[in-house]
């Protein structure tokens, strides 16, 4: 590349950004703009990963509440959803353009929703008819079956098969699709809201592949072959 490329990304960037790099090239500015490539290229491969991923969760998690609650599951007065969770499914229904069907808005739903949905719930209503929603009940016989191979995981790390869990495998995966999302830096990993615990990019590796095996064991097959987020990982300049 050309010196003047090389002005031309140090000048987009910024030097606030591109100081994490410097101060991982230990000030060698080379090295630290092939950090960043580096880092970008690691960030692409994890989105390929997770646009499979967090399609396949929420179609899983989906299904199990219109088995239980029917097509029209975030409808049935039966379920019980906290104010979060009826707020985000207000607003996802609004983003709607043309026919407004179940599929669309669960389409509409972010990785984040469903997250929240393996949260331990909260409120909904208004004093003095505000209760709490208890999500041990979409969880236990719903969509712990969204995850048919997570119990045998959870057997072999000596750990419950429980929602807590789901909730913090999916949690971490989450953690990594907004740090991708909003382009943020990978190469010193990232850390999980409201813990003293830093993820690092590998970590982040092994929790997608966990969580593919959660859900699908063929789909863990499918990913752990064509992700190239281990192959650029080792070419690490």
């Amino acid at each position: 590349m050309l010196p003047e490329h090389w002005v031309a990304l140090d000048r987009s960037i910024g030097p606030v950004r591109m100081g994490t790099y410097v101060a991982a090239a230990e000030g060698d500015g080379d090295r630290a703009r092939a950090l960043y490539l580096w880092d970008r290229e690691l960030a692409a491969a994890f989105f390929a990963d997770l646009a499979i991923l967090e399609v396949a969760l929420r179609n899983a998690m989906s299904a199990r509440l219109k088995d239980e609650w029917g097509c029209e599951w975030y409808r049935n007065p039966d379920m019980p959803l906290d104010d979060r969770s009826l707020n985000t499914l207000s607003t996802a229904w609004q983003r709607i353009t043309g026919e407004k069907t179940a599929d669309r808005l669960v389409a509409q739903c972010m990785f984040g929703f469903w997250r929240g949905l393996l949260d331990a719930g909260s409120y909904t209503g208004k004093k003095p008819r505000r209760i709490r929603c208890d999500y041990e009940v979409l969880w236990r016989g719903v969509l712990d079956k969204a995850f048919p191979g997570g119990r045998a995981l959870a057997r072999a790390e000596n750990q419950r098969w429980n929602r807590e869990y789901a909730f913090a495998v999916v949690s971490r995966v989450n953690e990594l699709r907004n740090r991708v999302a909003h382009h943020e830096p990978l190469i010193n990993g990232f850390p999980l809201p409201g813990q003293r615990v830093r993820v690092t990019a590998r970590e982040a590796h092994e929790d997608t592949m966990h969580l593919a095996a959660m859900l699908d064991r063929d789909l863990h097959t499918f990913l752990s072959r064509r992700s190239r987020v281990r192959e650029i990982l080792d070419a690490k300049p």
